[in-house]
C-alpha cells in the first residue's frame, strides 16, 4: 500500500499526469475542429479515462500537500495554489454532472419559459391499440466517431423493442442517383432564413421537419404540415395557412388557400410563414446517397442518425433528423403492430414559475455600415402576475432565481432574440473560489518570505555583491542541503475582401483608350501643400469608421502597391489624383502582382505585367471582338475560389489576392472610397460620395464635392490652388455641420495623421533590430573578451534602447486615444503590445550588468514585430470592436493575458542564448561563466516564467468571468480557453521540473522552456487561424502551415541537438549531482 501511495504522489507521476492532461486536451481541440464538439466531449472531455486523470491529479495534489509540508507558514502561498486546482476540478465536476445550459428563443410581443437544451437525448414512445408507454429520455453524445448507442425498451411487459445506432452523418445532405430500380422522390429546395439553402428529397410516405415546419409527401393528413400529393401524374400542394408564391421565370405571383389542395406550380418560390420552398422539377426515381455537408456553407443543415429498430419479429432501418434547437423532431414507424415514435435531439426545460416576455429587440450598427455595434433585448420578467422590466445585452446578464440569461444572437429580421441560459450556481461559485485561490497563491508567492521567487531574488542580490569589477562574472554557489533542491542542479545545466460561393471577379465599368499612362503620371502636379491639407479631410471607410483621408489613402495604396507612395506622388497626392480622374488609373500599371518563382513568371505572362511586377486594370480586362470585357484570370480565379483554403496552391492564393486588388481599384473608380459627405438626418450616420453604394448619384454630395473636385482639376491644369483650398474648407464645414455626432475631434485627427506620417512601429522594428543585435553580439563578445570600455558601450546601447521603448509606449497610448479602445483588440495591436511587454520584462529583470537579459527582451520585440510587418503582413488599420469586446474586460483580461507572451518569450530567448553559448564556448570559457553569467540567465529565466505564469493564471481567471458574463458559461471547452489551460499546464510542468529526478539540469530546463513557447504560439496564432471557435478567425478549414513554422521548429531542434553534444563535453566532470528529494 505504501508503494502505491508513493507512486501516486510522486513528482514523476505529477509530471506524467500534467503532460497527459495537456496532450489529451490538445488532441481534443483538433477532434472538435474536424468532427464537432460532441465528438470531442465523447472521446475525451467527458470520457471516464479523462476524468480519471483529473481525479489522480487531485490525489497527487493532496498527497504532495502533506509530503512537502505545505501547511508551514513559509509554504502557505504554495498551499493555496495547490488547493486552487482541487477546487477548480471539483467545480468542473459539479458543472459536468449537475448543471445544464440551453437557449431561449422569443419573438417580439411573445412570452416564453422554454429552455431548449444544448444536450441531445434519445426519445421514444410506444403505443398499441390505445395503450401508450413513455420512457425516460437518454442523453447521449452522438457523433461520427461515437455512435455506440443501444437500448432495449420493454412495452408493458409484452414485447421488447431494441434500438441500435448504426451511423451518424453531420450536416447530412442527399444526392439523388437516378435509376428505375429506386424509389420515387419529390425534390424540394428550402431557402428559409434560418436554415440556409437545402436540397431535400421526400419519398412516398415521408414526413420531415424543415426549418421547424413539417412537410410530407403522399401521406395521410398531418395537422400543421405542408402536404404534397401526386395524383394522376399531377402534383398538388396544401398549406396550413394562406400562402403566396412567385414563379421565378415570369415573376408572376399567386396564392394558396389554407387546408386546400391545389395544383403545384414548378420552379416557384412558395412562402409559407417563415418557410420558403421551391420545387424545381417533378418527381424522379432513383436512390439517395447521403454525404456530409460543408462546415460553413451547410452549418445549418440538420444531422442524420441512422438506427436499427428490432421488434419481436422484424427489423427495419430508420433515418432520424437531428436538428439543433428543435426538440420536436420525431419519426413515427410501425414495428410488428406497435406504433413507435422515435426522436433524437434537445429537450425542453421550463423556468417555473416565471417566464420572459420580449418587449422589443434593439440593434445598433456602426455609422454607415450594417456591422452590429450593439444589440439588446428589452424583456419583462413575468412572475406571479408582476412585470419587471430588464435589458439584456452583451456583458449585461439577467440573473434570476438561479438562472442566468445572456444575449447570444437574434433573428435575421431583428424581430426576435436568442438568449443563452445557464443554471450552474454551485459549479460556477466553487470554480470562481478556485480561480481566486490560484491568483492569490501565485501573487503572494512573488512577495512571500521563503518562497521560490524570494529565493531567486536573493540569489541575484548575492550575485550582485560578489561580482567582479566591470565584467559579467557572477560568483555564486548554489547551496543545497537535505531540505532544499536546486531548480537546475549543479551540472551546469529554456484579409482582403470575402467572397460568397457565387462570387464573381470585379470588373471596371468601361474600357478606356490605351495610353502611355505611366509616363503621364509623372506629369501630374498636385500641390504638396494642398495635399497635406487634404490629408485631414474626413472619410467614412467601409467599416463605418470616420478616418482622415491620409489614413484611407495609405490603406488603399498599400493594398494596391505594397508601398506608401507611387512614383513621385505621396499617398495624399495620389488619392486626390485618383479621385478627380479615376478612369485614368485603369490604364496605369499600379496593381502589384506576385513576382517570385514560377508563380510570378506565370502571372507576369498572363497579366502582361512590367519587369517590376505591376499591371493595369485595362490589361486585366481586355475587350473581345464584341467589345465585351473579361477578366484574363477569370477561369483561374473561379477554380481557386472553389477550392478549400488548405488545398489552394501559391498560384491560387496569388490569383485571389490579385482579384482583391482589382476590387479595390474598382472601388476607387466608383468613388466608394471617397465617402466624405454626411447624409442629412440619417439615423445610421451614413456618408456618401458623389455616388451612393448602390451606384446612384447623390445630389447633395455632388453639390458639395463637385466644386471642390473641379477646382482641384483646374489647379492641376495650371491654375492656382487658392480656389481648391477654399472649396476644401467648405467641404470640411459641411462635415462638421451634418456629421457632428460622429466626427472625431481635431486633436484625434491630427494625432492619427501624425501616426501615419511617423509609421512608428515599422521604424521601431528597425531600431530594435539594431539595438537587440548589437547588445546580443557585444554581450557574447564580453563573455569571451571582457573590458571596461566594452561594458560601457553595451550599457550605452541599452540606455539608447530605452528611448525606443518610451516611444513605443507613447505610440500605444496614441493609438488608444485615437481608437477610443485599448490597443490590443486585433492581431496587429496585440503583437505590438506583446513586443513592448517583452522589452519591459527584459528591463525589469536586468541585473548585474548582464546585457544578454535586455538583449533577449529586444529580440522578443524583433521577432514579434517582424512577424506583424513581414512574416504575415498583418493589417495595421484600426478596426471597430465587435459588441462582445465593448467591455472593461477588454482592458483587464486581454491586457493581462497578452502581456504574458512577453515574459514567456523572454525566457524562450534566454534559453536560445544559453544553448547557443554551449555550442560556441570552449572549456575554459564555460568553466568561467557556468556558475556566474549562465547561472544568472537561468535564474532570470525562471523568475520570468513565474511572473508569466502569474499573469497567465490571472488572465485565464478573468477570461472565465468575462465568458460567464458574455456567453453564459465560464468554461465551454472553446479551443482558445482550452489551449490557454494547456499552456498553463505545460508551464506548471516546467517550473516543477526541479522536483522531478532526472529533469533538474540546466540544459533540460532551457530546451523545455524553448519548446514550451510553442504552446503559446498555438494558443495565439494556431487557435485564431486553424481551429474554429468563439475566439477564432478560422472557419474550420485551415490554411497550410506557413514556412516560418517549419523553419522555427527545425532551428530549435538543430540548436538543441548541437548544444547537447557540446554540453556533454563541457560538463563531463560536473555530472554528479544529488537526487535527494526536498
Amino acid at each position: 500500500m505504501k508503494k502505491i501511495q508513493d507512486i501516486l504522489i510522486s513528482t514523476r507521476t505529477m509530471a506524467v499526469l500534467l503532460l497527459a492532461f495537456a496532450i489529451s486536451m490538445a488532441v481534443a481541440t483538433f477532434i472538435e475542429n474536424d468532427y464537432g464538439t460532441p465528438t470531442a466531449k465523447a472521446l475525451i472531455y467527458e470520457a471516464k479515462w479523462f476524468e480519471a486523470i483529473m481525479f489522480l491529479l487531485i490525489l497527487n495534489f493532496i498527497g504532495n500537500i502533506g509530503r512537502y509540508r505545505l501547511f508551514r507558514r513559509e509554504k502557505w502561498p504554495v498551499l493555496v495554489f495547490h488547493l486552487a486546482f482541487i477546487l477548480i476540478f471539483i467545480g468542473g465536476a459539479i458543472t459536468r454532472y449537475i448543471s445544464f445550459e440551453g437557449t431561449m428563443h422569443i419573438r417580439e410581443g411573445e412570452t416564453s419559459n422554454e429552455i431548449i437544451t444544448d444536450k441531445h437525448f434519445f426519445k421514444i414512445k410506444i403505443e398499441e391499440k390505445g395503450e401508450q408507454q413513455n420512457y425516460h429520455d437518454v442523453p447521449y453524445l452522438m457523433s461520427p466517431l461515437h455512435h455506440n448507442f443501444q437500448a432495449t425498451y420493454d412495452f408493458l411487459g409484452k414485447e421488447k423493442i431494441v434500438i441500435k445506432a448504426l451511423d451518424y452523418i453531420q450536416r447530412k445532405k442527399d444526392s439523388l442517383v437516378a435509376g428505375k430500380a429506386g424509389k420515387e422522390f419529390l425534390h424540394l429546395v428550402s431557402t428559409g432564413d434560418t436554415g440556409g439553402r437545402q436540397n431535400i428529397y421526400l419519398a412516398e410516405g415521408d414526413v420531415q421537419s424543415i426549418n421547424g415546419t413539417l412537410v410530407s409527401f403522399n401521406r395521410t393528413a398531418i395537422e400543421g404540415a405542408v402536404e404534397f400529393q401526386k395524383k394522376d401524374g399531377q402534383l398538388y400542394i396544401k398549406t396550413p395557412t394562406d400562402a403566396v408564391f412567385m414563379t421565378m421565370a415570369t415573376q408572376a405571383t399567386g396564392t394558396t388557400k389554407k387546408d386546400e389542395f391545389q395544383p403545384l406550380v414548378l420552379r416557384s418560390l412558395y412562402t409559407i410563414d417563415q418557410l420558403k420552398l421551391v420545387i424545381p422539377e417533378g418527381t424522379k426515381q432513383g436512390k439517395l446517397i447521403a454525404y456530409e455537408g460543408d462546415k460553413q456553407k451547410d452549418k445549418d443543415v440538420p444531422d442524420m442518425l441512422k438506427v436499427e429498430v428490432s421488434g419481436p419479429k422484424t427489423k427495419q432501418i430508420v433515418d432520424l433528423v437531428v436538428e439543433r434547437g428543435n426538440p420536436n423532431n420525431y419519426k413515427q414507424i410501425k414495428v410488428d403492430g406497435l406504433d413507435v415514435m422515435l426522436g433524437f435531439g434537445p429537450k425542453v426545460y421550463y423556468t417555473q414559475p416565471f417566464s420572459l416576455k420580449l418587449d422589443k429587440f434593439v440593434m445598433e450598427t456602426y455609422p454607415g455600415s450594417s456591422s452590429p455595434s450593439a444589440y439588446e433585448s428589452h424583456v419583462s420578467i413575468v412572475d406571479e402576475g408582476k412585470l419587471t422590466p430588464y435589458k439584456i445585452y452583451m456583458n449585461h446578464v439577467l440573473n434570476y432565481k438561479g438562472y442566468r440569461f445572456f444575449q447570444a444572437s437574434f433573428d435575421p429580421d431583428r424581430k426576435g432574440t436568442v438568449l443563452s441560459v445557464n443554471h450552474d450556481f454551485w459549479g460556477t461559485l466553487i470554480s470562481y473560489i478556485g480561480y481566486g485561490f490560484l491568483f492569490v497563491g501565485l501573487f503572494v508567492t512573488l512577495f512571500w518570505k521563503g518562497s521560490r521567487f524570494d529565493s531567486l531574488n536573493k540569489m541575484l542580490k548575492t550575485i550582485s555583491k560578489k561580482k567582479a569589477t566591470a565584467v559579467l562574472l557572477i560568483l555564486l554557489s548554489f547551496g543545497v542541503n537535505a531540505q532544499e533542491i536546486d531548480m537546475h542542479g549543479k551540472d551546469g545545466s529554456h484579409e482582403g475582401h470575402s467572397h460568397s460561393a457565387e462570387a464573381k471577379p470585379a470588373s471596371p465599368n468601361k474600357n478606356p483608350m490605351v495610353l502611355d499612362a505611366d509616363e503621364m503620371v509623372k506629369n501630374i502636379t498636385i500641390s504638396k501643400e494642398h495635399a497635406d491639407k487634404f490629408a485631414y479631410l474626413l472619410v467614412q471607410n467601409y467599416e463605418g469608421r470616420i478616418v482622415p483621408a491620409n489614413t484611407q489613402a495609405l490603406d488603399i495604396l498599400h493594398k494596391l502597391t505594397g508601398k506608401s507612395k507611387f512614383q513621385d506622388l505621396d499617398a495624399n497626392q495620389w488619392f486626390l489624383a485618383a479621385t478627380i480622374d479615376p478612369m485614368f488609373w485603369a490604364q496605369v500599371n499600379i496593381i502589384k502582382i506576385e513576382t517570385k518563382g514560377k508563380v510570378g513568371k506565370d502571372l507576369r505572362l498572363k497579366t502582361k505585367a512590367t519587369e517590376e511586377g505591376f499591371t493595369s486594370l485595362i490589361k486585366l480586362f481586355p475587350a473581345d471582338k464584341s467589345g465585351n470585357l473579361r477578366f484574363v484570370l477569370e477561369d483561374d480565379y473561379n477554380e481557386a475560389f472553389r477550392k478549400k483554403a488548405s488545398d489552394r496552391t501559391r498560384y491560387d492564393e496569388a490569383v485571389i489576392k490579385l482579384n482583391d486588388k482589382v476590387q479595390v481599384l474598382n472601388g476607387i473608380m466608383s468613388y466608394q472610397y471617397f465617402r466624405t459627405i454626411p447624409v442629412k438626418n440619417d439615423s445610421n450616420h451614413t456618408w456618401n460620395s458623389v455616388m451612393t453604394p448602390t451606384f446612384e448619384p447623390d445630389a447633395d454630395a455632388q453639390a458639395v464635392l463637385g466644386p471642390y473636385l473641379s477646382s482641384v482639376l483646374l489647379a492641376t491644369q495650371g491654375g492656382g490652388w487658392a480656389k481648391a483650398d477654399a472649396e476644401l474648407k467648405k467641404v470640411e464645414a459641411y462635415q462638421q455641420k451634418w456629421g457632428k455626432n460622429v466626427v472625431p475631434s481635431e486633436a484625434k485627427v491630427s494625432i492619427e495623421v501624425l501616426m501615419n506620417k511617423l509609421d512608428i512601429n515599422l521604424k521601431l522594428l528597425m531600431f530594435y533590430t539594431v539595438i537587440g543585435s548589437l547588445s546580443l553580439i557585444l554581450g557574447f563578445v564580453e563573455l569571451f573578451r571582457p573590458s571596461r570600455i566594452l561594458n560601457k558601450v553595451i550599457k550605452a546601447i541599452i540606455y539608447i534602447g530605452a528611448i525606443g521603448y518610451i516611444l513605443h509606449f507613447l505610440g500605444l497610448a496614441a493609438r488608444w486615444y485615437v481608437s477610443g479602445h485599448a490597443p490590443w483588440s486585433n492581431g496587429y495591436e496585440a503583437i505590438v503590445f506583446i513586443s513592448w511587454v517583452g522589452i519591459t520584462a527584459g528591463y525589469a529583470l536586468y541585473r548585474n550588468s548582464n546585457a544578454l537579459i535586455p538583449a533577449a527582451g529586444f529580440m522578443v520585440a524583433v521577432i514579434m514585430m517582424g512577424f506583424a510587418h513581414g512574416g504575415s503582413a498583418l493589417d495595421p488599420q484600426i478596426t471597430p470592436l465587435v459588441p462582445v469586446l465593448k467591455s472593461y474586460w477588454l482592458i483587464v483580461h486581454v491586457a493581462i493575458i497578452t502581456s504574458t507572451y512577453g515574459f514567456f518569450g523572454l525566457s524562450m530567448i534566454i534559453a536560445m542564448i544559453s544553448l547557443f553559448f554551449y555550442i560556441i564556448a570552449n572549456k575554459k570559457t564555460f568553466l568561467k561563466h557556468n556558475d556566474t553569467t549562465l547561472k544568472e540567465l537561468v535564474i532570470v529565466s525562471e523568475m520570468s516564467l513565474n511572473i508569466g505564469l502569474l499573469t497567465w493564471t490571472i488572465g485565464n481567471f478573468l477570461g472565465g468571468i468575462w465568458a460567464n458574463e458574455s456567453w453564459g458559461r465560464y468554461w465551454s471547452w472553446d479551443p482558445k480557453e482550452t489551449w490557454a489551460f494547456i499552456s498553463l499546464m505545460i508551464y506548471a510542468f516546467v517550473i516543477h521540473m526541479r522536483l522531478v529526478p532526472g529533469l533538474r539540469g540546466r540544459y533540460t530546463f532551457h530546451v523545455v522552456t524553448m519548446f514550451a513557447f510553442c504552446s503559446m504560439v498555438m494558443t495565439y496564432f494556431g487557435v485564431n487561424y486553424y481551429l474554429s471557435g468563439l475566439h477564432s478567425y478560422a472557419k474550420g478549414d485551415p490554411i497550410p502551415l506557413p514556412l516560418w513554422v517549419y523553419i522555427s521548429i527545425g532551428y530549435m531542434i538543430l540548436l538543441s541537438v548541437l548544444a547537447w553534444f557540446k554540453y556533454k563535453k563541457l560538463n563531463e566532470k560536473q555530472e554528479k549531482r544529488t537526487q535527494v528529494e526536498p
